[in-house]
């Protein structure tokens, strides 16, 4: 009977939290709930609003701008205590994309929702459009867009991202049009915009014209280039701070190769040299983003325009034929036949593309190899959970 009421009780607490409540909304400036913002932040999906609050403070007329709400419906109030420096965007989700949300973004002094009908403060940011549903009613402040602001009526769903600075306040009031709405959510984050520039060459130290992909952790392709023929290239993008990417390169008769990296807020210009030696019998690479999660043959989603990349190779040159040599992280029990498994998972993904078995070994070299044999960071353990590919016929 025990045994029975614990496993309800335990099956109660899970639907419990699958079924957690929506947060609160507070309608007035001076009960704005209070976000902490460093490079990211997340308001959970909210209640809708139950109406403007005790107080209207929003009008043209108050704020002495075409850019504000011709009234207020159905408001929802934050304070923003800015904790890092750089470029803040986010994105307005509504719980259901036929809700009209506008919102206006204003740089707080002392006594912000007292002064603001009586000293006419203007907002820095604002956002009164109608909303898209083909982009799921979403709205908000990026790096992408050139105007600081959008009156009502047709018009840009998104306005220009603004610098902040550790220890500045701003106040985000939302309003949804429409009655009946079922609230939204908020994601915060910082986005620096960044110039990668570099070189690509051989290990003879010339210029290799190479394909250029900036991918994010999903996989997902953000920017392309290529090198010309002195090997330069250069991206221009806006990327979010402490978020890793990847830089994946590809030429046909050299061995693929792909970096990690990260933008501080202090990078605006990021220098990359890479080499991409020449096909040829014997070398052995490591790839660069080839990695697997703790413990498993699994791959990272980050590893698979690499994978395409060595199958690209791979069919651009059909008399290669290379040894893809699997790794661990750690020395416990079972490592060489998982360094092994994690080799016949890149084979097998090769196979099912259509490159020839006959074309493929593979070999596990378990701990005996890692990059770092005193891992002190999950990016080390990572790197050592990978694979490298060797030439044995070209």
């Amino acid at each position: 009977m025990k045994r029975f009421l614990l496993i309800f009780l335990l099956v109660g607490l899970e639907l419990s939290a699958q079924k957690a409540k929506p947060d609160t909304v507070f309608c007035d400036c001076d009960k704005a709930r209070i976000l902490s913002i460093n490079d990211n932040a997340t308001v959970n999906k909210t209640l809708s609003s139950s109406g403007f609050g005790n107080i209207k403070e929003i009008s043209p007329s108050k704020q002495k701008t075409h850019f504000a709400f011709e009234q207020e419906h159905y408001s929802a109030w934050y304070k923003l205590n800015i904790k890092s420096e750089g470029h803040l965007c986010f994105d307005i989700v509504p719980n259901k994309p036929q809700d009209d949300y506008d919102f206006m973004l204003f740089k707080a002094g002392s006594n912000f929702c007292d002064s603001l009908s009586k000293y006419k403060i203007k907002p820095v940011r604002a956002c009164i459009s109608r909303n898209k549903e083909e982009i799921k009613g979403y709205t908000g402040l990026n790096n992408l867009s050139k105007k600081e602001f959008v009156k009502e009526g047709i018009g840009d769903s998104y306005v220009k991202s603004i610098l902040v600075k550790p220890g500045e306040t701003y106040y985000l009031v939302l309003d949804n049009v429409y009655e009946g709405g079922e609230g939204h959510s908020i994601r915060f984050y910082m986005e620096e915009p960044v110039q990668i520039k570099g070189k690509v060459i051989n290990e003879n130290n010339n210029p290799v014209k190479a394909d250029i992909t900036l991918t994010n952790q999903k996989g997902d392709t953000l920017f392309t280039s290529q090198s010309d023929k002195n090997g330069n290239y250069l991206i221009n993008a806006s990327l979010r701070k402490s978020t890793n990417y990847v830089l994946n390169f590809y030429a046909d008769s050299s061995l693929i190769f792909a970096k990690n990296i990260n933008v501080k807020s202090q990078d605006s210009i990021l220098k990359i040299e890479t080499v991409l030696p020449k096909l040829k019998k014997g070398l052995k690479y490591p790839i660069g983003s080839i990695n697997f999660h703790g413990g498993l043959a699994v791959y990272i989603t980050a590893a698979i325009p690499s994978l395409y990349n060595l199958r690209k190779l791979m069919r651009a040159n059909p008399t290669l034929k290379i040894k893809i040599i699997g790794h661990t992280n750690g020395c416990d029990a079972g490592v060489d036949e998982l360094s092994v498994n994690r080799a016949k998972r890149i084979k097998q993904f090769l196979v099912e593309n259509k490159v020839e078995e006959s074309r493929i070994e593979v070999e596990g070299k378990g701990c005996r190899e890692m990059l770092f044999p005193k891992p002190l960071t999950f990016s080390q353990m990572e790197q050592n959970r990978r694979v490298e590919v060797m030439v044995i016929e070209y």
